[in-house]
């Protein structure tokens, strides 16, 4: 085993250096307690600095194309406007890519609200809330219904998760109540499968789930 003169202890591993006070080790050096984890080759920060890059040179690219065939920008700003939202999404995946279900929350909210934005600005004709607010809720409620099971998780892992869902999945229908939305069956549908979500949650997991809302909204 190693050992410190100067701090008068002993040191386990293969180390070069006394870990206090970086003085010099005596004795022979034993194998390390735990194997050494090898760090990933690409972290998420590579990737997404990766993806921005090669969003910025997608969106370079289209510019310059169609300022020198037009003489101007015309479909080079919708292009745009894709690869940011494309960027965006890409982002939060890589992320929260090992928080599955806080990924599919944030897509959930990211997805909803670009497809708003997108609807607004290509003169609102309405699919954002008539359709793709009231899927997508659906969808990220189902998903984090179905790898609850698939992965086997605790109850107190994923209720947090499916409230945010019931709840997020109500406002189909408070657009719908407002006139917002002009197509009732997606968001009947939503509302009501919110619903059932939140009847099963109170019903099989009422005393967990009421310990979540009072444990993550400190009720």
């Amino acid at each position: 085993m190693l050992y410190c003169r100067g701090c008068k202890v002993h040191v386990d591993g293969d180390k070069k250096k006394c870990p206090l006070c970086q003085g010099e080790l005596t004795g022979e050096p034993e194998r390390e307690m735990y194997p050494i984890y090898p760090e990933p080759r690409f972290g998420s920060d590579f990737i997404v600095k990766l993806i921005s890059f090669i969003s910025i040179t997608a969106i370079v690219i289209c510019v310059g194309t169609d300022f020198s065939i037009n003489n101007r920008l015309s479909w080079s700003v919708i292009s745009s406007a894709g690869i940011i939202c494309a960027w965006l999404t890409t982002s939060v995946g890589v992320r929260y890519r090992r928080r599955v279900l806080k990924n599919i929350t944030w897509q959930l909210f990211l997805i909803t609200a670009l497809a708003i934005i997108w609807d607004r600005f290509t003169g609102w004709y309405g699919w954002s809330l008539d359709f793709v607010l009231p899927c997508a809720c659906i969808c990220a409620m189902l998903s984090v219904f179905i790898l609850s099971i698939v992965l086997k998780m605790r109850p107190g892992q994923y209720i947090f998760y499916l409230i945010i869902g019931g709840v997020y999945g109500l406002l189909p229908l408070v657009c719908v109540a407002s006139g917002l939305a002009k197509v009732r069956f997606p968001s009947v549908i939503c509302a009501g499968v919110s619903i059932i979500f939140f009847a099963a949650l109170f019903i099989f997991r009422g005393r967990t789930t009421k310990s979540e809302i009072e444990r993550r909204f400190h009720v």
